[in-house]
């Protein structure tokens, strides 16, 4: 029997105890609703873009093969650092010198053509055309004399026809070789003709605009650094046969570095020349660079997310680092942190206070006599953690931190640290 009052005892404890608390909790909750809040502050605030970009080097050049031959000489490595005007290699152009030999073999000859043309005719000429028309005449005599001994002999009856026909077909032939033979005495007798000299003067130009193109091509056969930098690539191997226009390495001024970045368009309008940024990462380190940007792209791309939902549009941005660059190397991945607007003394709240209507007006809630009030208010700058108050509150009001839905004008609400904080506290 005793064990058995025990036991009612206790559960008559408990069921006293749990009333107490059920009376505890609705008391609490007929206080008020309870929030976080905190009073604004004045400091300096600034709105950043934070991203990240790739090291290039936008200083640097390509270096072909001039000629066509065997590539000599060329031990650069990737990472040797050459200087302007050092050779870097050379090409054997052997084919290019018996090629120039022959050329000034065909020179000499068209020269020599060219000045015999110019003197015109030796005694010597002279005297043979007039011995060709000498002989030229005798022939066609000769041929004249038979035409008439066979036309009369026809005429007679002592000859035919065919002897007749073939007494005047030589006479014909004797008389044009007669005429031919009158008309190069006259010419040669002329002089040269203006025709004849400028065809020979032309070969010459011809010939030596060839050799002085060969001649370009054995003093560029001689591969020289065309400025100060270091390689970056090697696109061909010493004794390899090489074709004029084939690229042999990659020359770059590793002292002027970039970092291209991919801006999201809604933070593009943000941005302007000469904006100064903060460059760190891991192959930073501790240390941190300086940078400026330099160059914003005039056209946007539009590319496929990774996840394969939905496009992504990004405008690329150029900045310059500045200070000891020697961590940097180009392909590295670097953070990036642009200053876009800087306020100092900027009254601001965190920037979960800020709540937005639907027709696009903002409001903060603030605790007013121990409910919530809709407080208007018009912000300006702000960045991942506060909002500038550009108007709307004076700077003592106690502000409601993430305000939950259900918060409406009127509410009874109760600090849970039961004061009020200014932020950043």
């Amino acid at each position: 029997m005793k064990k058995r009052w025990w036991i009612i005892g206790s559960v008559v404890v408990l069921l006293g105890v749990g009333t107490i608390g059920v009376s505890m909790m609705g008391s609490q909750q007929a206080m008020g609703m309870p929030v976080q809040i905190a009073t604004p502050s004045k400091s300096a605030l600034e709105s950043k873009i934070l991203t990240s970009g790739t090291v290039i080097v936008e200083d640097k050049q390509k270096q072909y093969a001039t000629v066509t031959g065997i590539l000599r000489e060329f031990a650069v490595k990737e990472g040797d650092k050459v200087k302007k005007g050092q050779i870097i290699a050379k090409i054997d152009t052997s084919d290019v010198d018996s090629r120039i030999l022959d050329l000034e073999a065909q020179m000499s000859l068209s020269q020599a053509n060219l000045a015999k043309a110019q003197a015109g005719m030796e005694p010597e000429e002279l005297a043979q055309e007039q011995e060709r028309l000498a002989q030229a005449q005798r022939d066609y005599d000769t041929a004249k004399k038979e035409y008439d001994r066979i036309h009369q002999l026809f005429v007679s009856g002592a000859s035919t026809q065919q002897e007749a026909d073939k007494a005047k077909s030589q006479l014909d032939s004797t008389l044009s070789s007669l005429e031919v033979a009158k008309q190069q005495l006259a010419l040669k007798q002329k002089g040269p003709r203006k025709e004849e000299i400028a065809s020979h003067q032309a070969q010459i130009n011809k010939l030596q605009v060839e050799r002085q193109q060969l001649e370009k091509e054995r003093v560029q056969s001689i591969v020289i650094a065309p400025a100060d930098g270091t390689v970056i690539a090697v696109a061909a191997e010493n004794g390899q046969y090489v074709n004029k226009g084939t690229e042999l390495l990659t020359l770059a001024n590793l002292d002027n570095l970039l970092i291209q970045a991919d801006i999201n368009e809604s933070d593009v309008n943000k941005l302007k020349l000469g904006q100064s940024a903060m460059i760190e990462g891991v192959t930073l380190g501790k240390e941190k660079l300086d940078a400026e940007v330099t160059r914003i792209s005039p056209i946007a791309t539009t590319t496929q997310s990774s996840s394969g939902q939905g496009e992504k549009t990004r405008v690329k941005v150029m900045l310059k680092p500045s200070g000891e660059l020697s961590a940097l190397k180009p392909g590295f991945h670097v953070d990036i942190n642009i200053s876009v607007e800087k306020i100092d003394n900027a009254l601001q709240v965190p920037i979960e206070a800020i709540q937005q209507d639907e027709n696009g007006s903002t409001y903060v809630w603030i605790a007013s006599d121990g409910v919530a009030k809709k407080q208007p208010v018009d912000t300006g700058v702000e960045n991942e953690l506060f909002s500038h108050i550009k108007t709307g509150l004076e700077g003592e009001e106690q502000i409601i931190l993430s305000p939950i839905d259900g918060l409406s004008e009127g509410t009874p609400i109760l600090p849970m640290n039961g004061s009020a904080a200014p932020v950043g506290i």
